[in-house]
């Protein structure tokens, strides 16, 4: 692995296609090798796109090439676990999308494996890697707007169109639904402001009568002191994701938080300050790739040995406030979360 990172791809899915595929190719430390997919000519299509030069007909055969240094999962949600504990059994490491599963209680049986083997697992959270929210989060670590007592996180994206075209965000078994592909950034970046675990929820989903997901999700999450964050997600509203964090002397706000571009590879970031007498001050930064860094984070961490930059547990703690949510909103009840 000295001349960099040799990927192999499950899949041909939209995200590897438009996003992380063109970051690898991109990257500094790795390089594309071999793509794997059902379609004979869909994966020979993918393949000549990118340059790569193995394709494979079976997910199997391609964990198991000695070409293939490193795996990234962008399959449906549903088939994560599945193929994250085949790589860990051939001791690949592995760039997983979110969720890590569709439950805490499975994705803690992918983690404990990897961590068992001492193999990488990171999941894919790529606006972890974008400056603008290092920076709200050093704002917040720093006291700028005093101490935080409420944060208000959303992603949407309009996809109803797809609905009706088989797409995988709204197959059930397959792990679709909103809150599972969207709202999981909303509780992610809520918890890594407020530093710890919610003690309770109380969701509400709105369940499309034909598929049985969710086309939208929202969630009170309480914390420790009286302090809460409210999360939404949709597939029927506007491309929007933002957060707010509101404190004791002021709010800080990153409008455009986990796709800045919305589709866009690269694109700026914007980090809104207003102090609580009513001073505003903007902070830009110049456009990035954030899955370039995502990629290249994880490849580095891979090379060198070092622990990825966010350990995979995370995902674990994320999907139990995700469990929480939908069983408050089946039952109609608030839901105490145990950690």
């Amino acid at each position: 692995m000295a001349s960099g990172l040799r990927w192999g791809v499950l899949g041909t899915a939209d995200i590897a296609r438009s996003q992380v595929v063109p970051a690898i190719q991109a990257s500094t430390n790795g390089r594309v090798v071999a793509v794997a997919g059902r379609d004979p000519r869909r994966t020979a299509d993918f393949a000549a796109s990118f340059g790569i030069a193995n394709t494979f007909r079976g997910y199997a055969e391609l964990i198991a090439s000695p070409d293939v240094d490193a795996v990234y999962i962008p399959l449906p949600n549903g088939l994560h676990v599945e193929w994250s504990l085949a790589a860990a059994d051939a001791g690949k490491p592995v760039l997983c999308e979110k969720p890590l599963a569709l439950t805490a209680k499975d994705a803690r049986r992918v983690v404990d494996r990897f961590a068992a083997k001492g193999i990488p697992l990171m999941e894919g959270f790529m606006y972890r890697f974008h400056p603008q929210n290092a920076r709200a989060l050093e704002l917040v670590a720093g006291g700028a707007i005093g101490t935080v007592r409420e944060v208000r996180a959303h992603l949407s994206v309009d996809i109803m169109q797809a609905a009706a075209s088989g797409n995988v965000r709204f197959d059930k078994a397959l792990g679709g639904g909103s809150l599972l592909d969207m709202g999981c950034y909303a509780v992610n970046v809520v918890r890594r402001i407020f530093g710890e675990e919610p003690v309770a929820v109380m969701g509400d989903l709105d369940l499309d009568r034909t598929s049985g997901v969710d086309l939208a999700a929202s969630a009170l999450l309480l914390f420790s002191d009286g302090r809460s964050a409210s999360v939404s997600s949709s597939f029927k509203a506007n491309g929007q994701g933002t957060y707010q964090i509101i404190g004791t002397k002021g709010t800080i706000e990153v409008p455009r938080a986990f796709i800045p571009g919305m589709g866009s590879r690269a694109a700026e970031g914007l980090v809104i300050v207003v102090d609580a007498d009513g001073h505003r001050v903007e902070t830009r930064f110049e456009p990035v790739d954030q899955y370039r860094l995502m990629v290249e984070a994880f490849a580095g961490a891979v090379l060198s040995g070092r622990p990825v930059p966010y350990p995979a547990r995370d995902g674990v703690d994320n999907l139990r406030v995700l469990d929480a949510i939908a069983v408050s909103a089946a039952s109609g009840m608030r839901m105490e979360i145990k950690t």
